[in-house]
């Protein structure tokens, strides 16, 4: 950790561009540059740790922190990436509560840290200032508000593999996206001849530090274009500068042994540093299996699909970058998530792009479909297929494991995906599932869709569990119905819910006093007018398994950073699946009119 005795010239835009200080006028940000210290810390240096006492607030000016919360064993988890115009500590700042979460620099850091006694001297020289602060900090405590997100990339490395010509990859990019993208050339041009490749330590590490952080203030995103030679000092310069890197690939190729030897080193110079995929294709399908491989190689977060000549796919990346991307959460229902596909009709006749999809249960199914390319006139037919012609819910079965068998079930998702799997589509697509076995939800992000979609459908007791690894998957309705924090935490910019489960009632007529036995149930059959039937046991089942994210999922509906189209469909019974058309039309009319608000809103 090293302290700069001054504090750095790009201290007041970074000041000007945190929430806290919005607002604050020129100067006294100028004064409150100067009050606070200013450090530099080192790649995996830890700024502070749960439990330490907190009194100060942190500004980071220059480079990226992972914020990570402590389990109960110890282990920890990153629950959010914040980089330049963010800040960390302002709770404690104001309560001088203990740190909650562990905080680390995943690349060189600049931050500035504010002290309680220049908080307090802040308040009584410029009360409206600190009061702007503490409106901000409240709002974010405040029940429904939303998760602080991860924010978006500074500096991405873009790391060529298999013969890609990461120039060419840049040009195609940057007629997406605004960019500067940078490499040794350019840098020697600008600072001198062998900057750019001089060894760490050398007389050209300030001037490159300076060279860096202007650009990042001038340009929203900065590309570093590596070296394809591993052994380059470019290379390594540009891993431990950047917040995020892409390795980027051919579509058909498989990783030999010198990509590697790329990833490898790649993960020993910057092993904290988010690094993800980028597949550029001839075609529009890409080969079965390959992205597998890459994943499996370089231990990737996540990919992207590209087709070389699709303008729209260059988009859809470069609103990923810069933290705009759009998704689409498609919650569970049953039957009533037919009006998801009304919903995706009615966004696409809209402009509205989607660029991810998640979903649970039905959603998953829907979800699912439209990943793999398919339309909503699609979508409708390949339900058609499944729930009026093979017709997994008709027939009961021994009840050992459940009250229908799977082999209906499986043969179902097999004719809808056959052998695709998720990390191979152009369309981004995650699906939830619920362990039984390690009693958590599950994201599912690769693997077999026919296999993660199904589990995602699984109602326990209705529906055999899904068998992954010797571990139990049911239905992701069961913890999480409507997956919009996983949604979230992919760093989409907007996300938009599909809501196909408003609040239940689930009663019995006054004239129940007990459960029925097989002679009054055989007499309600007969005798309609007896009274409102008993719910069976497969209703009961289904209610059951939703109980826990029903409360969940009121939960979801508070935020105020979703926007959320919830189709009137309680009237349509969770497993009738007669209702296919009727139900999407009442999707797509509910969606036109929910968008037609939003517009209204707007103007």
């Amino acid at each position: 950790m090293r302290i700069i005795r001054a504090e750095p010239r790009h201290a007041v835009g970074a000041l000007a561009g945190c929430a806290v200080f919005g607002g604050m006028a020129e100067g006294r940000l100028e004064e409150l540059a100067r009050s606070m210290e200013w450090t530099v810390l080192d790649r995996g240096e830890v700024l502070m740790r749960t439990g330490d006492r907190g009194d100060d607030l942190y500004v980071v000016a220059g480079g990226r922190l992972n914020v990570a919360v402590v389990g109960a064993d110890g282990t920890e988890t990153i629950v959010r990436e914040i980089g330049r115009g963010s800040t960390v500590g302002e709770v404690a700042l104001l309560t001088g509560s203990p740190r909650t979460a562990t905080v680390r620099a995943v690349r060189d850091t600049l931050v500035g840290r504010l002290t309680r006694a220049s908080f307090e001297r802040l308040m009584e020289e410029d009360p409206r200032s600190a009061l702007q602060l503490t409106r901000v900090v409240a709002g974010w405590l405040l029940p429904g508000s939303p998760p602080r997100r991860n924010s978006a990339p500074a500096t991405v490395a873009v790391v060529p593999a298999a013969g890609v010509e990461v120039r060419k990859f840049a040009t195609r990019l940057g007629a997406a996206i605004p960019l500067r993208a940078l490499d040794p050339e350019m840098v020697d041009q600008a600072l001198g001849a062998g900057a750019a490749r001089s060894p760490a330590g050398s007389p050209f590490e300030r001037a490159l530090a300076d060279y860096f952080d202007s650009a990042e203030v001038e340009h929203p995103l900065i590309l570093l274009l590596a070296d394809p030679d591993t052994e380059s000092l470019w290379t390594e310069r540009v891993l431990r500068r950047a917040d995020r890197v892409l390795v980027v690939a051919p579509g058909g190729a498989r990783p030999d042994r010198q990509a590697r030897i790329l990833l490898n080193r790649i993960a020993e110079t910057a092993p904290e540093v988010p690094k993800e995929l980028v597949l550029v294709h001839r075609s529009a399908r890409p080969p079965a299996g390959v992205t597998a491989t890459w994943r499996d190689a370089g231990g990737f977060a996540r990919q992207s699909h590209v087709v070389a000549d699709a303008e729209r796919d260059w988009q859809r990346l470069g609103r990923h970058l810069t933290g705009r991307a759009t998704g689409l959460v498609l919650g569970g229902g049953g039957a009533r998530g037919f009006a998801h596909i009304g919903v995706l009709r009615a966004l696409d006749e809209s402009g509205i792009e989607i660029d991810r999809i998640g979903g649970s249960s039905m959603g998953a199914l829907v979800g699912g479909l439209w990943s793999t390319g398919l339309d909503p006139v699609d979508i409708v037919e390949r339900n058609r297929e499944i729930w009026h012609e093979i017709r997994p819910l008709k027939g009961f079965t021994l009840p050992f494991v459940a009250l229908h068998g799977s082999r209906r079930s499986r043969t179902a998702m097999t004719g809808a995906f056959g052998g695709q799997r998720i990390e191979d589509q152009v369309r981004e697509f995650f699906c939830t599932s619920t362990n039984l076995t390690r009693n958590r939800s599950m994201i599912h992000t690769s693997g077999p869709l026919s296999r993660y979609v199904l589990a995602s459908m699984s109602i326990p007791g209705i529906v055999a569990p899904v068998i992954d690894r010797g571990e139990l998957l049911v239905d992701g309705g069961v913890l999480d119905n409507l997956p919009v924090d996983p949604m979230s935490r992919t760093g989409a910019g907007t996300i938009y819910a599909s809501d196909v489960s408003p609040p239940r009632t689930f009663s019995v007529g006054m004239h129940w006093e007990d459960a029925p036995g097989i002679l009054d149930v055989v007499r309600h059959r007969l005798r309609q007018s007896a009274g409102t039937a008993f719910p069976s046991i497969v209703r009961i089942l289904e209610r059951t398994a939703t109980l826990a994210s029903d409360r969940a999922a009121s939960a979801q509906r508070m935020r105020s950073d979703v926007r959320f189209i919830a189709p009137p469909v309680a009237q349509y019974d969770t497993l009738d699946m007669r209702h296919l058309d009727e139900i999407v039309e009442v999707g797509y009319r509910s969606a036109l009119e929910t968008i037609s608000g939003w517009t209204e809103e707007q103007r």
